[in-house]
């Protein structure tokens, strides 16, 4: 049905394995994931991957697009990768796509790479460049690239879910010698937890109640969040892991801001995408409708400085830590991605 979706099967997984991945995405993260695979028979569930909550991460979430992320990393390749290079990127966990697509025009072939069918299908739709192609795949085992074939992996905002001990000894077999990993964190602020916490919601005013009510709504996402998911590092410590497990390879890091400007259809969306949260209220249903009670509220608070609040302009912000590793140069023989 998907021309560019190769479903990944491996011969790896041959004991009774239970191993729950969260793909609530990226702002990367859009529910749970529930691998049960017994004898390698490939039996799985998947909860909360549905194509809805895919189509409105692709259309709500913060984009990468414009925030000059795509510059920091060509910049950092033309002056690490070895000139023999040819250019094949691979975006692990890519979800709906949006990093996939903003490396496009810099490497010869991009792959994206993630668990969820429902989120590839979404990816295929907004994907016009020829030369990326999707595959259902998990980070932790990329079968299908070759050992030493890669010149460059992307994962961004979901290493917090993964494995990073297993990731890491695959990153490290599928990369080049001098091969590029850009790994993509929310950025650690004081006091920060788990889930959305370092997200700011701010409206086009200077009333100290709007902003304290706006900043406040956001905050509630996000304990539901944190309720709903399995315990998540924190952003210093996740830096930290990271930072530990690819201690032999050539660091370099900057701090990218991203914002998305809209109004309160905007946040509703926005909150609708969050798989984690819509997974939340279907369990309590006795709640109702939490996106009709939370744009009341918004109605309610942007109304006491604007006689149409609906056209209020809101800003859903945040800051990524854009973090590249150059793997160290060896003699290691090269493959290819299959």
């Amino acid at each position: 049905m998907y021309p560019h979706i190769s479903a990944i099967y491996g011969s790896r997984h041959l004991n009774i394995t239970y191993f729950v991945t969260v793909i609530w995405q990226k702002f990367h993260s859009i529910g749970l994931l529930v691998h049960l695979e017994i004898q390698g028979s490939g039996v799985e569930k998947r909860f909360f991957e549905e194509e809805e909550l895919a189509r409105k991460y692709q259309q709500y979430r913060v984009d990468y697009a414009g925030t000059g992320i795509d510059q920091e990393i060509v910049t950092f390749l033309r002056r690490r990768l070895p000139k023999e290079a040819n250019s094949t990127a691979v975006d692990v966990a890519c979800g709906t796509g949006f990093l996939t697509r903003v490396l496009a025009p810099h490497f010869d072939r991009v792959i994206g790479v993630d668990c969820s069918r429902a989120q590839l299908k979404v990816a295929e739709e907004n994907t016009s460049s020829k030369n990326i192609e999707y595959r259902v795949a998990f980070a932790e085992d990329l079968e299908f690239i070759s050992d030493a074939s890669l010149d460059v992996l992307t994962i961004s905002l979901a290493i917090h879910y993964l494995d990073i001990e297993k990731f890491s000894e695959e990153v490290d077999r599928v990369l080049k010698p001098a091969g590029v990993l850009v790994l993509n964190l929310h950025a650690p602020k004081p006091g920060d937890g788990a889930g959305l916490a370092d997200l700011k919601l701010t409206p086009d005013t200077t009333d100290d109640e709007v902003l304290r009510g706006c900043q406040d709504l956001l905050d509630e996402v996000n304990n539901i969040v944190i309720q709903v998911l399995p315990p998540l590092k924190t952003p210093d410590v996740l830096k930290d892991d990271v930072l530990q497990a690819f201690k032999a390879y050539e660091h370099h890091n900057v701090i990218v801001p991203a914002a998305r400007v809209g109004n309160i259809d905007t946040v509703i969306g926005f909150i609708s995408a969050l798989g984690a949260v819509m997974a939340y209220y279907k369990a309590h249903p006795e709640m109702g409708d939490v996106r009709e009670a939370y744009r009341n509220r918004l109605l309610a608070l942007l109304g006491k400085v604007s006689s149409v609040p609906e056209e209020v302009k809101l800003t859903i912000s945040t800051d990524f830590q854009c973090h590249m590793f150059r793997k160290p140069r060896s003699t290691s023989s090269e493959g290819q991605c299959a």
